[in-house]
């Protein structure tokens, strides 16, 4: 079966704080190693905007469970593609916190890819949010050799 990237975006239930996103990243980095799932997930101003990438059955039934979770409010599938490789494969989950890493660099990558110094994933298209988190994993692995 094909691998795929599947892109989304949510708005946070009330409440969410550091902690909870914290509490988020380490389940789904560890689910996600027994799953073979790969991806970006980035949060800032109460929204999410996450890439999945991995065997289409798996991502597909991660993105309903998310879909169904009550801290996602409002969950939009932005895009579905067949990759040939995958564009995060050393991370299970990788985590940008928009509010608490909103350096000028990743502002400079919003800009340039969505036209906007504001984060809001919804109301990105598929190719600005596909560009913008490809653009981003490089930075964040830029940022990471630093």
């Amino acid at each position: 079966m094909p691998n795929i990237r599947l892109i989304y975006s949510s708005t946070a239930a009330g409440g969410m704080s550091y902690g909870t996103l914290v509490e988020i990243m380490d389940h789904a980095q560890a689910r996600n190693v027994e799953r073979d799932i790969t991806g970006i997930l980035c949060y800032g101003s109460g929204e999410f905007l996450q890439a999945l990438e991995g065997e289409r059955r798996s991502v597909n039934a991660l993105y309903h469970a998310i879909a169904r979770d009550p801290r996602h409010l409002d969950c939009q599938l932005i895009s579905v593609a067949e990759i040939d490789a995958r564009a995060f494969p050393e991370w299970t989950m990788k985590v940008v916190n928009w509010e608490d890493g909103d350096t000028a660099k990743r502002r400079a990558v919003l800009q340039s890819d969505t036209g906007s110094d504001v984060f809001a994933p919804q109301s990105m298209s598929a190719v600005q949010s596909t560009t913008f988190l490809l653009h981003l994993a490089e930075l964040e692995r830029e940022l990471a050799a630093d």
